[in-house]
């Protein structure tokens, strides 16, 4: 049985589903500040809400973030909105954000010992590159500048 605002496919792609909601949300936060700061130039008429006083120009970056975090909790939750193209879309979306977390499952993590040994060799192989590219470049630009190709 499937009403209006049941979730597709509950309780699967859980973390899938609120890392993604929570990074979208926190990429529009931010865009919808951006948006502020370019609306809100000096001094504004403000209304007063709860006792604060918000500018106007909060009004339509305040808009757009509601819009957009419904449409996240739409692409997330996956509720039938009716709209055949949306719900598709919705469906085709939390199908590939429970797939992911499905194969991240299957992934052989390394162990902690085994990342800090791999890192540690990562480190000091760039650090043998750096030292070697140095060297290298100091022995080149010696031996033109000795043949005078390059000025002492």
């Amino acid at each position: 049985m499937s009403t209006a605002f049941s979730p597709y496919r509950p309780a699967q792609g859980t973390y899938a589903r609120i890392g993604t909601a929570v990074a979208l949300l926190v990429v529009f936060l931010f865009g919808s500040y951006r948006l502020y700061s370019l609306l809100a130039t000096g001094p504004g008429k403000v209304f007063i809400v709860l006792g604060l006083k918000v500018p106007y120009a909060a009004l339509v970056p305040g808009g757009v973030f509601i819009v957009l975090g419904a449409l996240v909790w739409v692409l997330t939750f996956g509720p039938q909105t009716g709209i055949k193209g949306l719900d598709a879309l919705t469906r085709r979306w939390i199908d590939l954000l429970i797939d992911t977390e499905g194969e991240l499952r299957k992934v052989s993590w390394p162990t902690r010992d085994d990342l800090v040994n791999s890192t540690a060799a990562v480190l000091v192989s760039i650090v043998l590159l750096g030292v070697f590219l140095v060297g290298m470049d100091f022995l080149v630009g010696w031996a033109m500048s000795s043949l005078g190709v390059l000025p002492k």
